[in-house]
């Protein structure tokens, strides 16, 4: 059966992966491509609002879109009047793993975008076990075991919705040249909780800087004064040891196979208790009802 997909990622309009995935999924669907013009990475949800004017072109790519990766959603929905039955989001150059990263990633602000006007969406990112976060250079082959799974879960798809009751599924695919990718392990994950802030100051040196692959030195970078904002995860990915259980993305990343979270677009956790009226601080010194 044939899919109505509208494709986009934060990668830009030109991303190896984006091109990947459109020729992958085109030769079964009907693939549009909406996607921005220029790299968004890591612009999370965000919109743009009120005065700004969200300029698009055709192009023998897609639609490029001024804007962010929400926008182009927004921008397929209202201008283009596309109506897809899912919209695909990737694949992304480099993982989109862990629970604080999922609002920070254009690639999964997309996906929550299309699911908030109530269309189902895929995140799709790419990680390669030896070079992270982004692999320094990618080719269409790489991202071939992407647009196979890819393709396996619209082939799940049932009356319009997604396999494993979710809203959006956040995918994380081994690169194809893994020795895991010849025959990959599906896993449903939990987005994992563990994530550092560390402070550091100028001249000192970073702790657990023994055993770090070159290139990932404590503050490297770094300006005169500040915070750096440090995953902890990934030096532990480097080095091939995450203490996150068997149930998280990161550890299924870690064994090379390939990780799916089933989102919810409500993030919501009230459950049964939604609705229930909650009794003020105020109204309890008073006695009111």
């Amino acid at each position: 059966m044939t899919t109505e997909i509208l494709l986009t990622n934060d990668d830009g309009i030109d991303a190896v992966g984006l091109r990947a995935l459109a020729d992958t999924l085109s030769r079964d669907h009907d693939v549009t491509v909406v996607a921005p013009a220029t790299n968004q990475s890591g612009v999370g949800g965000a919109r743009s609002w009120w005065e700004t004017t969200v300029d698009y072109t055709e192009t023998d790519r897609g639609y490029a879109v001024e804007g962010t990766p929400a926008d182009c959603v927004a921008v397929a929905d209202v201008a283009l009047g596309l109506d897809p039955d899912v919209v695909v989001s990737g694949c992304n150059h480099g993982p989109n793993i862990g629970a604080h990263i999922l609002g920070q990633s254009g690639t999964v602000g997309a996906a929550m975008e299309a699911s908030f006007l109530g269309t189902p969406a895929i995140a799709v990112s790419l990680y390669d076990r030896g070079n992270l976060p982004v692999p320094p250079t990618l080719d269409n082959g790489d991202f071939a075991v992407a647009g196979e799974v890819v393709a396996d879960l619209l082939g799940r798809t049932d009356d319009g919705r997604l396999p494993f009751g979710a809203d959006v599924l956040n995918v994380n695919v081994p690169a194809a040249d893994d020795e895991s990718a010849a025959d990959p392990t599906y896993r449903l994950t939990e987005p994992a909780r563990g994530f550092d802030v560390i402070e550091f100051r100028p001249g000192e040196e970073g702790p657990d800087d023994e055993n770090v692959p070159e290139g990932w030195e404590f503050g490297e970078r770094r300006g005169e004064m500040g915070m750096e904002l440090r995953d902890r995860f990934w030096r532990e990915f480097l080095r091939g040891d995450v203490p996150d259980d068997p149930g998280s993305d990161r550890r299924a990343a870690v064994e090379g196979e390939v990780s799916i979270s089933p989102l919810s677009s409500s993030r919501a956790v009230a459950g049964d208790r939604a609705g229930e009226r909650v009794e003020s601080a105020r109204g309890a010194e008073t006695g009111a009802d």
